[in-house]
C-alpha cells in the first residue's frame, strides 16, 4: 500500500494547473551528488552490519517495457527550451532519458504548431522515444453542448468526422516530419471539469474504436479514466471487433489505490495489449505552498520515495509497460519551472527528476522485466533485460543503511556500474565489485534508490 499522504493526493489534473566497472569508482555516465546531508540511520540498533541479497532469474519473463516520460506544456505558447528538451529525452550525463513524450491534439488546428519543435527534437535524440498524443475534447461542432468545455458527448453522427480529425493530426504531424506513435480516443472521459474534456462511456468508447478505430494511423490507446476505472476499457477489450483495433489499455492514478484500480490488468494481458499509466501526480509536500522544491527539502524527498518511486515500482511490478508523469516541467516535477514561490530554476533539474531517472534513463523501450527476488522483503526490486545487460532497481525505503548486497544472476556478469539517488545524492556513483561473474554492492543507503547497470 502507498502511504496516506499519496491516497489524499489523488485528485483529477488536466487543466489547471551509477557507479564501477570491476571494482573502480568512478563514471562518466554518473551526476555530480548533493553537497548537503542526509538524514541519519545506522546499519542497526546493535551496529552490526547488514546484508542482503538479490536473486535474478533472466529466464522467468514478464512484460515489455514500451518506456517513461511525461508530458510537453499544453494550452499556450511556454513550450519547452530546446535545452530543456535535451535534459529530459537525452541518455547522457546530467540527463534523464525519458523514452515517452505526451501531447495535446487540441480541437483547432490552429493550435497544432504549438508542440511541432519540441517533438521534433525529442525525435532528434533517437528512435526509441515515442510521442502519445491525446485529445482533451473533439471540436465544439461535434458535441452535445457545443463547446469544447464542460464535458459534453460526442454526437454519434460525427463519431467519422472525429477519427478523420484525430487523423488528420497524425497526418499534419507526419508533415512535419514527426510520427506520432500512440493516438488516445479520449483524456478522462469521467472527468467533467470547466476546462477541455468530453464525457464518454466504456461501451460508446468501444463503439467508437469498434466502427472507427482502423482509419486512424497510428497505435490506439483506450480509456485515459481519472483512476483506471476498468469499465472505461472492459467493453473494447471484451469486444471481439473492437479489441482488434486497440494496441493500449490506458488510465491514470487519481484515487487508484483507495479505487482498487491499481492493480494487474489481466484482461489487457489475455488480450495481448499493453498497459499504460498516462498521467499522475503529486505535490502534497508543500502543504499551502513553500519553497522547497530546488533543493534537498526532506518532505520532497520523502514524497518523492515513498509516492512517486514506489508508484513506479508497483506499475512494473504488476506488468504494466509505461509510466508517464504529469507536467516534465513544474516546480513538483522532473525540472523547474522557474516559479519562485515554490524555489526552482527554469530548467533545472530537480530532485524529483533524478530520481525518476534511475528507472527512465536505464530501462530502456524494448527492455524485458526479469524474476528479481531479495532476501530481504524491506527491499522493493525489480529487474530488466536487454542490450546484453541487466538492469536491476533497488528501492531501499527503509532506514536499514546495508553495508553489503550481493546480487546473483543466472547470466555471469563481466562488468557493472551502479547510480544512487537520495536525499544527499543525485545519481551518483557507488561502488561495486564483480568477481568471478558474482556483484557486490559495497553500500545501498537508507532511504534510497539505487541501479546497477549489469553487463553480460
Amino acid at each position: 500500500m502507498l502511504t496516506a499522504i499519496y491516497i489524499a493526493s489523488l485528485t483529477a489534473c488536466g487543466g489547471s494547473s551509477g557507479g564501477t566497472t570491476t571494482g573502480t569508482s568512478s563514471s562518466s555516465s554518473s551526476s555530480s551528488s548533493s553537497s548537503s546531508s542526509s538524514s541519519s540511520s545506522s546499519s542497526s540498533s546493535s551496529g552490526a552490519a547488514i546484508s542482503a541479497t538479490i536473486s535474478i532469474e533472466e529466464s522467468t519473463r514478464y512484460q515489455t517495457i514500451a518506456g517513461f516520460g511525461a508530458a510537453l506544456p499544453m494550452w499556450g505558447s511556454q513550450m519547452l527550451f530546446d535545452s530543456e528538451i535535451k535534459s529530459l529525452v537525452g541518455t547522457g550525463e546530467n540527463e534523464l532519458g525519458l523514452s515517452i513524450l505526451r501531447t495535446i491534439i487540441n480541437p483547432t488546428q490552429d493550435s497544432w504548431p504549438l508542440a511541432v519543435d519540441n517533438l521534433k527534437l525529442g525525435k532528434s535524440y533517437g528512435d526509441d522515444l515515442q510521442i502519445l498524443a491525446t485529445p482533451w475534447s473533439p471540436p465544439s461542432e461535434y458535441k452535445t453542448n457545443n463547446s469544447t468545455v464542460g464535458g459534453g458527448k460526442l454526437l454519434v453522427e460525427h463519431y467519422g468526422d472525429y477519427a478523420a480529425h484525430l487523423n488528420n493530426y497524425v497526418s499534419y504531424m507526419r508533415n512535419q516530419n514527426v510520427d506520432i506513435d500512440v493516438v488516445s480516443v479520449q483524456n478522462e472521459p469521467d472527468w467533467h471539469p470547466d476546462y477541455e474534456s468530453c464525457d464518454w462511456t466504456g461501451e460508446e468508447l468501444r463503439d467508437f474504436v469498434r466502427d472507427y478505430g482502423q482509419q486512424i494511423d497510428a497505435k490506439l490507446l483506450v480509456g485515459e479514466s481519472l483512476r483506471f476505472n476498468r469499465s472505461y476499457t472492459d467493453p473494447t477489450l471484451q469486444d471481439d471487433q473492437a479489441v482488434d483495433n486497440l494496441d493500449i489499455a490506458g488510465g491514470h492514478l487519481y484515487s487508484a489505490i483507495t479505487s482498487g484500480t491499481f492493480e494487474r490488468y489481466e484482461l489487457a494481458e489475455q488480450k495481448g495489449k499493453q498497459v499504460w499509466m498516462t498521467e499522475w501526480l503529486i505535490h502534497e509536500a508543500d502543504g499551502e505552498g513553500a519553497a522547497i522544491w530546488g533543493g534537498d527539502n526532506q518532505a520532497v524527498w520523502d514524497e518523492t520515495l515513498d509516492d512517486v518511486l514506489y508508484s513506479m515500482h508497483h506499475s512494473m511490478e504488476i506488468n504494466w509497460n509505461a509510466y508517464i508523469w504529469w507536467w516534465a516541467r513544474r516546480f513538483y516535477s522532473l525540472i523547474g519551472d522557474g516559479d519562485a514561490a515554490y524555489g526552482t530554476t527554469r530548467g533545472e533539474i530537480l530532485k524529483r527528476g533524478w530520481a525518476f531517472s534511475q528507472y527512465s534513463k536505464f530501462v530502456r523501450p524494448g527492455y524485458t522485466r526479469v524474476k528479481a527476488t531479495p532476501s530481504d522483503s524491506e527491499l522493493e526490486v525489480t529487474a530488466y533485460t536487454g542490450d546484453a545487460q541487466t538492469i536491476l532497481v533497488v528501492l531501499n525505503r527503509s532506514t536499514k543503511n546495508y553495508d553489503n548486497l550481493s546480487i546473483a544472476s543466472e547470466s555471469a556478469a563481466m562488468n557493472a556500474e551502479a547510480f544512487v539517488t537520495s536525499r544527499s545524492q543525485n545519481r551518483a556513483a557507488t561502488p561495486v565489485t564483480v568477481s568471478a561473474g558474482n556483484i557486490a554492492l559495497e553500500t545501498l543507503p537508507a532511504r534510497s534508490i539505487t541501479t546497477l547497470v549489469i553487463e553480460h
